[in-house]
């Protein structure tokens, strides 16, 4: 192979990995607004009525929701940002920095989603071996803006997952085992 070809097939190996960093960037952004969207309409939600008075913050599996967004959106921020600034071939620390934090924020939004979505069903069904009943009767609109922020959070989820998935990719084809 001469230089030329040599010269070729970099070429494309930097024209992909800056495709795929784009991409990256792209889920990163979509991934920041969802976590948003759902923290604001947490944040938000709130309600009063002759039964009493109802928000998030009187929910510590909806405060935990709210921080846990609050962390996503700004790590998603934070790491599209690093992600475009990086130079073009990554460095094997750079990868498995973003590796390690994809997984760590993957989970967190995960544990966040799966307790509220725990909440969010025991409000709507109740409990009734234990004589509890179900919230949303009297709170309607609060849980159905709680559903809608859960629901956005397991997008986020989702979309983590997904990172997760290129990250590990990144690292491990294109560097050795440790």
């Amino acid at each position: 192979m001469d230089k030329t070809d040599q010269t070729a097939i970099d070429e494309s190996a930097l024209v992909l990995n800056r495709t795929e960093k784009s991409a990256e960037a792209v889920l990163r952004v979509a991934s920041m607004a969802l976590s948003i969207t759902g923290l604001v309409i947490m944040i938000k939600n709130s309600i009063s009525n002759e039964f009493g008075s109802v928000s998030y913050s009187n929910i510590g599996a909806f405060m935990y929701l709210v921080s846990a967004n609050g962390v996503c959106a700004a790590y998603s921020l934070l790491s599209a940002l690093a992600i475009l600034a990086l130079p073009c071939p990554i460095s094997k620390v750079q990868v498995r920095t973003l590796f390690l934090l994809d997984q760590v924020v993957t989970y967190v939004v995960l544990a966040a989603g799966a307790v509220s979505a725990e909440t969010v069903y025991l409000a709507y069904y109740g409990n009734i071996p234990i004589t509890w009943s179900s919230a949303c009767d009297s709170y309607g609109s609060f849980c159905h803006n709680a559903l809608i922020s859960v629901v956005f959070t397991f997008v986020v989820s989702l979309l983590y997952m997904l990172l997760s998935l290129i990250s590990s990719y990144r690292l491990f084809t294109r560097f050795e085992a440790p």
